[in-house]
């Protein structure tokens, strides 16, 4: 059974489609590039992409919108206000809701474990909802001053949790190799694109059966 457990859970790509960070990083941005350096649009975006590439996502900065701004001369672009202008296309996936109203029943703690910083965090979960199913939000980079590329970030999850915790999200390496060497339980989320495990589940109501059936390993 779930009483007791902390299911972790990643945000983009997992609770929420990539529709909304998807537009910030690959129309929003490089069309302020566009415009600033005046250049084509298609060519804004391939500076981006190249530039996003050389950084890594393994990188903190490869997260933080300000970072960006500031490394293509945009220091008068205020960052909300991009965000913002993508918020109309945050939506969560169908599964979501049945499923953490489910592990809420069943007595989980259920923890937001996400890469996102905060002013793309914030406005995913306040325009969801989500806040009303979570016992608790955690923004690696603004929180924890990391990204999920490292054991690190598991231990110091595991530590400021009391009983088993699993995790979930659709990462390959950040939200499931990398947990399960740092001893937690790990789920990958499978959402119709990029590389699939033959463990790798479809639905987080296929996490829900795994968990309230006392089925915690993958």
């Amino acid at each position: 059974m779930g009483r007791g457990l902390s299911v972790s859970l990643d945000l983009d790509g997992t609770l929420t489609d990539l529709a909304f960070v998807d537009g910030v990083w690959n129309e929003g941005l490089p069309r302020l590039v566009a415009e600033h350096r005046g250049i084509d649009y298609a060519h804004a975006r391939e500076l981006c992409r190249d530039a996003y590439l050389q950084e890594g996502e393994a990188s903190i900065r490869w997260y933080q919108l300000s970072y960006w701004l500031d490394r293509f001369d945009l220091h008068h672009v205020d960052e909300d206000a991009v965000i913002s202008g993508f918020t109309s296309r945050i939506s969560l996936f169908a599964d979501v809701i049945p499923a953490l109203t489910t592990l809420r029943q069943e007595g989980c703690r259920l923890v937001l474990f996400s890469n996102a910083p905060r002013p793309f965090l914030d406005q995913e979960v306040c325009h969801t909802s989500l806040d009303d199913y979570l016992d608790e939000m955690i923004s690696l980079p603004d929180d924890w001053g990391m990204v999920k590329s490292g054991e690190e970030a598991y231990l110091r999850l595991l530590a400021s949790l009391d009983g088993e915790v699993v995790h979930a999200g659709d990462h390959l390496s950040f939200d499931v190799e990398v947990p399960r060497r740092a001893g937690i339980t790990a789920y990958h989320i499978w959402r119709g694109t990029g590389a699939k495990l033959d463990d790798s589940l479809t639905d987080l109501g296929q996490l829900v059966d795994r968990i309230t059936r006392g089925q915690n390993h993958p």
